[in-house]
């Protein structure tokens, strides 16, 4: 535990226990704002299925023990911003990070929170003589789904059925997942390969494809992680032949009731703002948009 300002600093050894302490700090903390929070919660669900073992996490308290705040990255990512933090939680976090993990590429987190965080990051590197640029990498919508919407396309147009991804699937899905991180993720280097197999791997995650009747595959949607109530959905990917159709709209449908049916509470997924044909196809299913964020990135940051 270090002491900057009024706030102490407690990050974790990097351990199955040191992850499961702050997970227990943590999830609470973050479930206040469950919906804009997902992606924290969901990490948080992996780390403790042993997803991530060289995580760096880092939690801010006041001199009462009350956490203010938390910041979170999984190596070769940038830094989780999460909602509800407390300004001077964060910036004594960064502070702490400066010094442990000063080459952080990015950030991500809901709007304004992250930019705040993202200038306050350009500030101190530049006091240390490491200045950085902050470019904003994708404007994501963070939607909520708590009810299916009944379809208002004809049955017939996607006709189907989605099924669950099994190894056997490799050669088709592989590709898919490598043009979804390009395109969608906006990731330099996609490796469709690790994305396949953590699906396979991890029981928290899931892939589904949906089948026409002829036996094709045409579309992907998977659970990527769970929060306190409910479950993320994505990767959601559909060939570029193949859209237009009412494929994707149909497999996130049947996705999100398969969740619910389980019992979640709620699905939550991340658009991207500038596409709006798939922002549309999730509001015909019955999402709702309830927050913004964005995933920005740092040019110099390994300098």
């Amino acid at each position: 535990m270090t002491a900057s300002g009024d706030v102490r600093i407690w990050a974790p050894e990097p351990t199955p226990a040191g992850h499961a302490a702050f997970a227990a700090a943590a999830v609470p903390f973050l479930a206040r704002d469950e919906g804009r929070n997902n992606l924290a919660l969901g990490i948080l669900d992996h780390l403790l299925g042993g997803r991530y073992p060289g995580a760096v996490l880092a939690a801010a308290r006041d001199a009462g023990g009350r956490l203010q705040g938390l910041l979170m990255r999984t190596p070769p990512h940038g830094l989780i911003v999460p909602a509800g933090c407390a300004p001077a939680a964060v910036e004594a976090l960064l502070a702490w990070w400066l010094d442990a993990d000063p080459d952080v590429p990015g950030m991500v987190g809901p709007l304004p929170q992250v930019e705040a965080a993202a200038a306050a990051w350009a500030r101190l590197r530049a006091a240390a003589g490491r200045p950085i640029a902050v470019l904003r990498l994708m404007h994501q919508g963070v939607y909520r789904l708590d009810a299916v919407r009944p379809p208002a396309r004809p049955v017939g147009r996607a006709a189907g059925r989605a099924r669950l991804v099994t190894a056997a699937d490799r050669d088709l899905v592989v590709p898919w997942l490598t043009d979804f991180e390009r395109g969608a993720a906006h990731r330099d280097t996609p490796d469709g390969e690790a994305a396949f197999a953590s699906f396979l791997d991890q029981p928290v995650r899931r892939l589904h494809l949906w089948q026409t009747p002829a036996g094709e595959a045409v579309s992907l949607a998977g659970r990527s992680g769970r929060t306190p109530s409910g479950v993320r959905i994505g990767p959601v990917y559909t060939p570029p032949e193949r859209r237009g159709r009412g494929y994707g709209e149909a497999l996130v449908a049947a996705v999100s009731q398969r969740e619910l049916d389980d019992g979640a509470r709620a699905c939550y997924l991340y658009t991207d703002l500038d596409y709006g044909a798939s922002n549309r196809l999730y509001t015909r299913v019955g999402y709702e948009k309830i927050g913004e964020s964005a995933e920005l990135r740092f040019e110099g940051a390994g300098g």
